[in-house]
């Protein structure tokens, strides 16, 4: 008994894609030669598997997987054309064109009736931009698929790329007999003018259609743009303030005016335009943003920053509902210091959209800015629950908590913090200071040096770190010799800073260096009049220099400035210095 199988009979295509307009001494011809052999059931059942297997893989984005799959079933059926075109699309995707190109030329000339794979061959001629292929894939599919409004816009293009202009035209013709003179078939035709040196007759088509339809905006800018291609200004800008009187609210025709009136130097009416643009919801709210940020270059010039607000303001009005609107708004209102307003635009925004880290991170910072401790808590915490492994918010909460004086919750945070891969250096520096400050008020004394120590290490400039430690290690009357110099160094850095000239002037005075003591207290003063603790520093220094009447005045003037202070008032009654 004969064995059942499936016969794939010897085949030989040849594939005149790069021949099918073929002229005297062109030699470029594509051939396939392609053989089948008889199938056995179990082989065609194993082409098959193999296939739908290739599927499969190709569904889950496992690329390498599904062309092994399908390279397998066109080995044991070379005329298997939807594995070719299953290949022909996952290299298309991979961008690898010329296999594309040769497994889908494969799977068409087997399956020369099949559109799906006359448009991947068509898709990838026109990567390649090879527009004679292209245009002869063509008319393969306007064959299948006659009716095709896609196609035949394609057909015209390719015609046009071709340099076969006036078959273009007809092309287009043709569709503007089927579906009316949209804006791609007017585009289309206005192209082909402009290629072919038409100038005029580009013009007078257009103005044909707006004496046809004088209340269609649409064909002024059309026309009005054809001016100001060719640099024809004063013509452009009549035909957009005709479309202007039509429409108002267009704002296309506000941009285009702008446009012209910049190139004029008449900035101030072109921002005019400009800004009722921004006030229409039609235009949209991406290109508006893209607009405001370029403003941000010319940042801090007032001018700048002005107009940015307006047109930031104006994007508000128009898209109320989009938190890119009020997120943009707070960041030109950031810029310029206007942080009140800024944290109101920021909360608008995350009413609306609560999933925007960076609008997060710019309002805890503001928080930051005005200490306010309840807030940086507040939001920081409501942040962290939809993110919780951003480290930066961490940080937000624990100097809310440290601000609050409550050290414990502050040190919480702040190791939380540290529990993340920190590649910002900076920040991990302030959270390794701000950590040592924690240990200290919760008398951890041991952990907050190897805090300080660790920031240093990271940031040993960093003038606030080597101040405070510098500090506190005087208070406990700790290492004064490193703690004078950490102190010297932070003032070089940063001169004239009345809290360095402060902590080195403590520090002088526990080193009994009462009279340079002294002058840097002076000096610390004079930068800061209306400290407290100052005055009471320069207070306890005059004494040990005997000079108890100028003691006792500085006493009196930290008093005025701050009442409670018990210590100070038994300084005071009994005239003489109490540690």
């Amino acid at each position: 008994m004969l064995k059942r199988g499936f016969f794939s009979a010897s085949l030989v295509l040849l594939c005149l894609f790069a021949v099918a307009q073929k002229k005297k001494g062109d030699k470029e011809q594509r051939v396939f030669v392609l053989s089948g052999n008889i199938l056995s059931a179990a082989d065609s059942n194993r082409v098959l598997q193999l296939y739908y297997n290739g599927l499969r893989e190709k569904v889950v984005d496992n690329a390498t997987l599904a062309i092994e799959r399908f390279m397998q079933a066109v080995k044991t059926d070379p005329l298997h054309h939807p594995s070719y075109f299953e290949l022909g699309q996952i290299y298309f995707k991979k961008g690898d064109l010329e296999k594309a190109r040769l497994y889908a030329e494969k799977a068409v000339a087997i399956k020369t009736d099949n559109q799906w794979y006359w448009l991947l061959v068509a898709n990838i001629y026109q990567q390649q931009q090879d527009y004679k292929l292209l245009n002869y894939a063509l008319d393969e599919l306007l064959q299948l698929a006659p009716d095709k409004l896609d196609y035949r816009f394609d057909k015209a293009n390719a015609l046009f790329m071709l340099g076969k202009f006036d078959e273009s035209l007809r092309a287009y013709k043709a569709l503007e007999d089927k579906i009316g003179l949209t804006d791609e078939v007017l585009q289309g035709r206005q192209r082909i003018y402009l290629k072919k040196g038409q100038f005029d007759k580009a013009v007078a088509d257009l103005k044909e259609l707006i004496s046809n339809n004088p209340a269609e905006v649409r064909n002024y800018l059309y026309l009005g743009d054809l001016y100001y291609s060719e640099k024809k200004m004063a013509e452009a800008l009549e035909v957009y303030r005709q479309a202007k009187q039509l429409d108002e609210n267009n704002p296309f025709t506000r941009m285009a005016i702008a446009q012209i009136l910049e190139s004029q130097k008449k900035t101030d009416e072109a921002f005019e335009e400009v800004k009722a643009a921004f006030l229409q919801p039609s235009f949209g709210i991406d290109q508006k943003v893209k607009m405001v940020i370029k403003y941000f270059e010319a940042f801090p010039d007032q001018k700048a920053i002005a107009r940015a607000e307006a047109l930031a303001q104006a994007i508000t009005e128009a898209h109320p509902t989009d938190p890119k609107a009020f997120s943009l708004y707070g960041d030109v209102l950031f810029q310029k210091a206007d942080y009140p307003n800024a944290k109101k635009a920021y909360q608008q925004a995350l009413a609306l959209n609560k999933n925007v880290y960076l609008i997060w991170d710019q309002l805890l910072r503001i928080n930051l800015y005005q200490n306010d401790a309840v807030a940086l808590v507040k939001d920081g915490e409501e942040a962290i629950s939809y993110f919780p492994n951003q480290y930066g918010l961490y940080f937000y909460v624990g100097i809310g908590y440290q601000l609050q004086k409550k050290s414990a919750q502050a040190i919480t945070y702040l190791n939380n913090a540290l529990a993340y891969d920190i590649d910002n250096v900076p920040l991990k520096a302030q959270i390794y200071s701000s950590l040592g400050d924690a240990y200290e008020a919760q008398k951890m004394y041991k952990e907050s040096v190897a805090a300080y120590e660790k920031s240093l290490v990271l940031e040993p400039e960093n003038t606030y770190t080597l101040n405070n430690y510098a500090y506190y290690l005087s208070l406990r009357n700790e290492d004064l010799a490193k703690a004078e110099k950490m102190s010297i160094k932070s003032n070089q850095l940063e001169k004239d800073n009345a809290s360095f000239q402060d902590t080195y002037a403590w520090i002088l005075f526990k080193l009994k260096k009462y009279a340079e003591a002294k002058e840097w207290m002076q000096k610390a003063i004079r930068n800061n009049p209306n400290s407290p603790v100052q005055y009471e520093h320069l207070g306890d220094i005059l004494f040990k220099l005997g000079q108890t009447a100028e003691a006792l005045e500085n006493w009196s003037k930290s008093l005025k400035l701050n009442a409670d202070n018990p210590l100070l008032k038994r300084k005071i009654n009994e005239k003489k210095y109490i540690e």
